[in-house]
């Protein structure tokens, strides 16, 4: 696929990576489409899901649903979200290279699939949870993936035989506090922020740099109606095209 951004901006960054140390992704749904993944925000995924299951994702995937539906609930998420074959990309090699030099200094994932199998980062934050940490709500007894997904019908806790708790944030669910504030100093402090993408979640984590130094956003979005202002650069291509480029 033809690279649409200009060589000048793409020097540009690359100049801008190579002279920075402190360098922050952001992982958005993008990532998780260009990983093999889809965007049940979509919509096209819009309306299969509510063909198939009666409901919006952005339904199902509220508090109030799984309180007062958690069958249908599981149905849809083992369905839906654990079903995704999620694999490692260009986008994350890069990632990794930045790691080994020393320039990556945090990762906040606003997706709550986590990272790709053998993708070894290290600074995560997981801002809306993460597919893995299950919980019994009554007892606090932890339940991993495998338990979720081989559970026939609603996952039940093994002693106290109540619905496990999914580990992600649930839409009208406050987002943790402790996390937001470590998203927004590894923000704050960044010389280079990359946005991979939007957010499905409204968490307001704010992209703001401290007035000491300068900063340089790039927002990646596929969104043609996308322009926004507080960044530097809206980049159109692929992630995992476009990354490979920027780095030595």
């Amino acid at each position: 696929m033809k690279i649409q951004t200009g060589e000048k901006v793409i020097n540009y960054i690359k100049k801008k990576i190579k002279d920075s140390h402190k360098i922050v992704a952001v992982l958005g749904i993008e990532m998780l489409v260009e990983g093999g993944g889809y965007d049940l925000d979509s919509n096209i995924e819009n309306y299969r899901v509510e063909e198939e299951y009666g409901f919006s994702p952005e339904d199902m995937l509220a508090t109030s649903f799984y309180n007062a539906k958690v069958e249908k609930f599981y149905r849809f998420y083992k369905k839906e979200i654990l079903g995704m074959d999620i694999h490692s990309t260009l986008a994350y090699d890069v990632l990794l290279k930045l790691q080994n030099q020393g320039k990556l200094s945090a990762v906040i994932s606003q997706n709550f699939h986590g990272l790709p199998q053998n993708v070894n980062l290290k600074h995560v934050i997981d801002l809306n949870g993460n597919l893995n940490n299950n919980k019994c709500p009554r007892c606090n007894k932890e339940f991993d993936l495998q338990y979720i997904k081989k559970s026939d019908g609603i996952p039940l806790c093994d002693c106290c035989k109540v619905a496990v708790r999914p580990g992600i944030r649930l839409l009208g669910e406050r987002v943790d506090a402790e996390l937001m504030t470590e998203a927004a100093v590894a923000c704050e402090a960044a010389d280079v922020l990359l946005i991979l993408g939007k957010n499905m979640y409204n968490d307001r984590l704010e992209y703001n740099s401290a007035p000491e130094h300068e900063q340089l956003k790039i927002l990646f979005s596929k969104d043609e109606f996308v322009n926004n202002k507080k960044v530097d650069f809206v980049i159109r291509d692929d992630i995992c095209e476009f990354l490979p480029l920027i780095i030595d």
